[in-house]
């Protein structure tokens, strides 16, 4: 300083193991060991920031329980990562995907989400799903009913609700199929 050389002193320290522990920390802490997709914790977070334009997509397996009764819990899971690669396929253009839970998964569209929009998203995910998936000289069919709520300045609690409503009636419509929730 002033014309006057300065020492420095200090040390240096490799954090590579403890970035990696707190990084495998935190992937475990917001995704699905299973399927690889955020979990229920990430998704609830992002449906409570999700904008009044945004859409939610409540996706539940069809036949995911025979093949589960029929050939057991571990290929049951191989069907699980399946119908995870085929959603993150098929809902490219969404922003989240998740498995929230047993043989449900949850898809968030948090920009502008019109009805043409949402039906071309829940039509992708059906086809893709209907696809026949053979695991071990074992061919499995499972598919897909989606239920689409856009959220409209609805509470997280209520659009849930919605999407919810919106699922059973695809279901009751005969499976396989969507429907999207009226508008509030």
């Amino acid at each position: 300083r002033a014309g006057v050389p300065v020492r420095l002193f200090g040390f240096k320290q490799d954090i590579t193991e403890q970035k990696l522990s707190a990084d495998r920390t935190r992937y475990r802490a917001e995704f699905d060991r299973m399927t690889g997709l955020a979990n229920r914790s990430v998704f609830d977070e992002r449906l409570a920031q999700l904008s009044e334009s945004g859409a939610l997509f409540l996706v539940d397996l069809d036949g995911f329980k025979a093949i589960n009764d029929t050939y057991g819990h571990a290929v049951g899971d191989v069907c699980l990562q399946e119908a995870a690669r085929r959603l993150r396929a098929a809902c490219q253009e969404t922003d989240l995907v998740a498995h929230i839970g047993g043989d449900e998964f949850a898809v968030l569209v948090e920009r502008e989400a019109d009805g043409p929009f949402c039906e071309a998203i829940g039509r992708r995910i059906v086809a893709a799903m209907r696809d026949p998936y053979h695991h071990r000289g074992v061919c499995l069919r499972f598919g897909a009913s989606v239920g689409i709520a856009r959220a409209a300045a609805s509470a997280p609690a209520d659009l849930f609700t919605r999407a919810d409503a919106a699922l059973y009636a695809a279901k009751a419509a005969g499976r396989g199929t969507l429907r999207m929730a009226l508008p509030r």
